[in-house]
């Protein structure tokens, strides 16, 4: 017993020792503050930027996805910014798979850094219209010499599965409230309907003139010559600095030394993750709550499905929203929403905790890439709702129904039997289309949570019934769209939010943030949900797995799909 305990002592001191070597380690590597000289920050862009920390995936060990959230990186180029300490910002850049807004919101807050005097460095080694947008907040751009940059305009492009579903004998029946809630299509129509045409349109113009205005404002260009070098594009590297596209080809190893090379022998590097978490905000003291809602919009909690989008849980929203509305310390509150919507019933929930929090503090929206449907649902109760010019918005409406896969399930050999007790006790299954009675029935139920979403939409926005429901009908629009027609009250992003809350509050300078709701990350956690749903979906066919992905939808929320989510998933790139 005496042995084992010395070797577990010996272990503990061997642990000790260790940590201590790495702590100093890490320290040594490159200092974050008090540099003689001064630190070049170097920021490895992430290709995913969440706004949160979400529930690790399966089997995933509650490791987190991400180095960097979206309110760190913001907040961390704001300190830099003010820090004498720091000399300048290196960024690498390379495929992001950010949305429009976050490209905007994070070019912006570089673009303060660099108006502090400090220079900027962006390397960008590979990429397309996002990733340069981004690129050209810096002073200097440069490219490995055997990159492409593949600019050469924007598209935006939608799945139909009409065609799969006839092959495969499936169903669709769905119904839909205003003629833009297009979602359905995907699954109703082998091409888009104009009214789904005309949004997606506008959409695409807004973001195809902002993207001019940016690059042409930041490399000297006109709009005419903007438009000109998209129509010419992509371009090597070599081209793209013929035309002032870069200023310079450098290997993207070499490029912190290029940095370098202008300033004193002993400035260092310091990465910016490192320098985000030696300077993180105290958390005492009178504060702003930032509130993460990000996810499609279902009931329970909020976590990750594997194949899937993160899931915002309506439990998980409520118990983070109730907790900032008691919370005698907490002055006021940002409710920062990335979402495409969801659930109708999931998202009523949360609404009404929201308007409970703003009937008692200040409640101050920032939109993310996306606060539609559902996700511009749980917004209306707010004092002001801010968006970038880029943000996806709108979507007021509602869509429901089923998938009919009867057939299917016929056509593989499975033949299902049904005994029922009433006429429309089997309205929802998953094997059998409506009856006309039926989908009139639930066309009702649907234009009824329609008109109960122009009723929180009118209450939270000073609008008049009519008024909701001419920039609703399902339309979505970009955030400067929304701002016209008064679904947005200022344009900005999470920074514009935070002080507007401060003001709201009375809290003078840049005091402490807590981010809701606290993740507890359990590796334990959905493995068998999620064995179980690898093995539905690996068992068909890639091209059924879509239609699969919509059946396990339905099956999640046991009232058919049943939601207000944006049309389709439009993605501009």
């Amino acid at each position: 017993m005496s042995a084992r305990r010395g070797v577990l002592l010996f272990v503990l001191l061997l642990s000790v020792i260790g940590t201590a070597v790495l702590f100093a380690a890490l320290r040594l590597r490159g200092p974050s503050g008090g540099a003689s000289a001064g630190t070049m920050i170097v920021f490895d862009l992430p290709a995913d930027l969440p706004e949160s920390d979400t529930p690790a995936r399966p089997l995933s060990l509650g490791f987190r996805r991400s180095r960097y959230f979206m309110h760190e990186v913001v907040e961390g180029l704001r300190q830099a910014a003010a820090d004498d300490d720091v000399r300048g910002l290196v960024m690498h850049v390379e495929d992001l798979d950010w949305g429009w807004a976050k490209a905007h919101e994070v070019r912006d807050a570089i673009l303060q850094f660099r108006s502090s005097g400090k220079p900027v460095y962006a390397s960008l080694e590979s990429g397309a219209e996002l990733e340069y947008l981004v690129a050209t907040a810096a002073d200097v751009i440069v490219m490995p010499p055997a990159s492409v940059l593949q600019l050469d305009g924007l598209s935006a492009s939608a799945m139909f599965l009409r065609g799969t579903l006839e092959k495969l004998e499936v169903s669709p029946n769905f119904v839909q409230s205003g003629p833009y809630k297009s979602a359905i299509e995907q699954y109703t129509r082998t091409g888009m309907s104009p009214a789904a045409r005309e949004a997606i349109d506008a959409v695409l113009d807004d973001e195809y003139a902002s993207l001019i205005d940016s690059l042409a404002a930041a490399r000297g260009f006109t709009s005419e010559d903007v438009k000109h070098i998209l129509d010419a594009g992509p371009f090597v590297a070599e081209d793209a600095h013929s035309v002032g596209l870069i200023d310079s080809l450098v290997y993207d190893a070499d490029v912190d030394s290029f940095a370098l090379a202008d300033f004193p022998d002993n400035v260092t590097t310091s990465d910016f993750a490192d320098y985000i978490h030696d300077h993180a905000r105290s958390r005492s003291g009178q504060k702003i709550a930032l509130i993460t809602a990000a996810g499609t919009i279902l009931p329970g909690k909020s976590r990750d499905v594997p194949g899937e989008e993160s899931v915002m849980g309506s439990e998980t929203m409520i118990d983070a929203l109730r907790e900032a509305r008691t919370r005698g310390s907490i002055k006021a509150v940002v409710l920062r929403i990335d979402s495409p919507g969801g659930s109708v019933q999931a998202s009523d929930d949360i609404w009404r905790e929201v308007k409970l929090l703003a009937d008692e503090k200040p409640l101050i929206v920032s939109m993310s890439d996306v606060a539609a449907s559902g996700g511009y649902y749980i917004a209306a109760p707010a004092h002001r709702i801010v968006a970038q010019p880029s943000t996806l918005t709108g979507s007021i409406g509602v869509y429901g129904g089923k998938l009919n896969i009867g057939g299917l399930f016929n056509k593989v050999g499975v033949t299902i039997e049904t005994i029922t007790r009433g006429p429309h006790a089997g309205m929802m299954s998953p094997y059998r289309d409506f009856s006309p009675e039926e989908r009139q029935r639930y066309q009702q139920q649907v234009d009824a949570w329609y008109r109960m979403f122009l009723a929180r939409v009118a209450d939270g926005r000073g609008m008049s019934v009519a008024e909701a429901d001419s920039v609703g009908q399902g339309r979505v629009w970009s955030g400067i769209d929304a701002w016209e027609r008064g679904l947005v009250d200022t344009l900005g992003g999470l920074e514009v939010a935070i002080a507007l809350a401060r003001d709201a509050a009375d809290l003078e300078g840049t005091g402490p943030i807590e981010v809701l709701p606290r993740v507890e990350h359990h590796w334990y956690e959905g493995v068998f949900e999620a064995m179980l749903e690898r093995e539905q979906i690996a068992s068909i066919p890639e091209m059924v797995s879509p239609v699969v992905r919509a059946w396990l939808t339905a099956a999640r929320l046991q009232s058919g799909i049943a939601m207000a989510l944006m049309p389709f998933s439009i993605e501009i790139r």
